[in-house]
């Protein structure tokens, strides 16, 4: 994570389109989507495509993801590409020593990949261009290459022995035996070819025939679960989207199995004690958001899970009757930790991108692998990772909302945002960074709703996280609140006296690497994290 603000992170205009993502060849992917005439739809594949190519630490056709689309005329849409427990998981076979968690890495870890699924699913019901148009940069990427980043770089070098392991990884990101390294050139023909087949055939490709045929023999040698028939049965869905009213404002979010709710409970009960531009100077109201973030980590941990599986409604968290229970516990001035140590940082690996268009049309989309190459398990035949999303979000609690069980999805840290003023799109953006997502999502709307805040400056501001989240493997983890040292030492001691245990890090050390899009007047005004490689387009 950076330590100091890239300055050269700026606020970009623009009046026909524009996208914004986690890795600049990725945003150029979109934007030349755009050019050709593709609308926000058709740009968001686009880059999601192209950062399966360059991003394969954070996400790929071996991932999930979740997606919100406003259509011109203000109906919003949320598309849920995350899959489930392969239907073949038995406990009796798990290899891990601890008795309430699935392996966090590993074949035993994976659950059905959705990206490719979502992505065409999306495309085909909104997108304006064809699906060739929306792959060709994507292919080009794959077979001609590209530089490797800084990101990528480090994650290659921080999981060298578990990658080591596998010839096939040696050999395509492993040079003179060791991990590519910035500024080398990586080219992907089996993905190249993937990506061919997909263009020609769509999602059948992946979810039928000699492929499925592949994954699944690849990760049932290694004793995991996921079958052929798990693959062929999968399918992105189309559900409600979560939504909280404020002001003239909605804020819609991604529903179950999402952590979407998270963020609007938390938003509300901020909201609704009052706002100040001002409120990271002041203790009280830094409390504040910590509780309210606190206890929606709490609520969505004790009572939601699949909606497949559960039939505790999202959305009872964010009726004001339940709102006003809460505020209750947030009136004081010291640290209610409704945790126990059985309830049990890391960042995760993921990447999310937003994309405009001149018509209104808006998609804000998420996807990942779980944790940094997700599984570790690489399919040759496709040159991709497969998840761990099944073993970094379930737990093996009997009766609990969010026990393992076969075909059930689960608990997802996932989830992205739009707003609407009036009934028109405002507002795109989300972030990467496991539970942080919700939380630094929540920061920087209270920055640009009622801050005056422009998107830069909104990501640019100090950031602060509450820990644990929702994350199985980190539930365990001490509770602790860790800001960045731009927030004044007066408010650490503050918070500290208050019964918070706050751990101080670097000035943009706090995690994430956010996208925001924001229309203005006639144009839009969008922004990419300063914390992060990513880069805002448009024209």
């Amino acid at each position: 994570m950076a330590e100091e603000s890239n300055w050269l992170t700026a606020n970009v205009w623009a009046r026909r389109g524009m996208v914004s993502s986690g890795h600049p060849m990725a945003s150029q992917a979109g934007l030349e989507v755009l050019h050709r005439g593709g609308n926000a739809v058709d740009a968001a594949v686009a880059t999601a495509l192209a950062t399966a190519v360059v991003m394969p630490n954070m996400c790929g056709f071996g991932g999930d993801g979740y997606a919100l689309y406003s259509e011109p005329g203000g109906q919003v849409f949320a598309l849920v590409g995350s899959g489930a427990l392969p239907m073949s998981y038995d406990e009796a076979r798990l290899t891990s020593t601890l008795a309430d968690r699935l392996p966090l890495r590993g074949p035993q870890s994976v659950a059905v990949p959705g990206a490719l699924d979502a992505y065409q699913t999306m495309h085909e019901r909104f997108g304006r261009l064809s699906w060739a148009d929306v792959i060709y940069p994507a292919l080009g990427l794959a077979r001609d290459g590209f530089l490797v980043d800084s990101v990528l770089a480090q994650d290659l070098l921080d999981n060298e022995r578990a990658l080591g392991r596998d010839a096939s990884v040696r050999e395509r990101f492993f040079s003179d035996g060791r991990p590519l390294s910035e500024g080398a050139l990586l080219c992907q023909p089996e993905l190249a070819e993937l990506l061919e087949a997909i263009l020609e055939s769509g999602r059948s490709v992946l979810y039928q025939g000699p492929m499925a045929e592949a994954i699944s023999r690849t990760v049932k040698a290694g004793g995991g679960f996921l079958g052929r028939e798990d693959l062929e049965a999968h399918r992105s869905r189309w559900e409600r989207p979560l939504a909280l009213n404020i002001d003239r404002y909605t804020v819609w979010a991604s529903p179950l199995p999402s952590a979407g709710v998270v963020l609007l409970e938390a938003l509300a009960m901020v909201e609704r004690g009052g706002f100040d531009s001002d409120w990271r100077n002041q203790p009280q109201r830094v409390h504040r958001v910590i509780e309210a973030l606190r206890w929606s980590f709490y609520d969505r941990r004790a009572r939601l899970g699949d909606p497949d599986f559960v039939d505790f409604l999202a959305e009872t968290l964010i009726e004001p009757t339940h709102i006003d229970r809460r505020l209750a516990y947030l009136g004081g001035n010291k640290a209610k930790l409704p945790f126990s140590a059985q309830d049990p940082v890391s960042e995760g690996d993921t990447t999310s991108l937003v994309a405009v268009d001149g018509d209104g049309g808006a998609v804000s989309l998420i996807h990942s692998l779980g944790l940094a190459f997700g599984s570790g398990v690489y399919v040759p035949a496709g040159g991709f990772f497969l998840n761990n999303r099944a073993g970094r979000s379930f737990n093996r609690i009997p009766g609990h909302p969010n026990q393992a069980l076969p075909g059930k999805r689960p608990m997802h840290t996932l989830n992205t945002y739009l707003v609407q003023e009036h009934g028109k799109t405002l507002i795109v953006g989300n972030t990467p960074g496991g539970d942080g997502q919700p939380q630094w999502n929540l920061t920087i709307l209270m920055d640009l709703l009622w801050g005056g805040q422009s998107p830069r400056e909104a990501l640019a501001r100090p950031r602060l996280t509450v820990l644990p989240g929702t994350d199985m493997h980190t539930l365990a983890e001490s509770e602790r609140v860790v800001l960045e040292s731009r927030f004044s030492p007066k408010v650490w001691s503050d918070l500290a006296q208050r019964g918070h245990a706050i751990q101080v890090i670097g000035p943009y050390a706090g995690g994430g690497s956010a996208q925001v899009i924001r229309r203005v007047n006639e144009g839009f005004l969008g922004a990419s994290d300063p914390r992060g490689i990513g880069q805002t387009l448009g024209f």
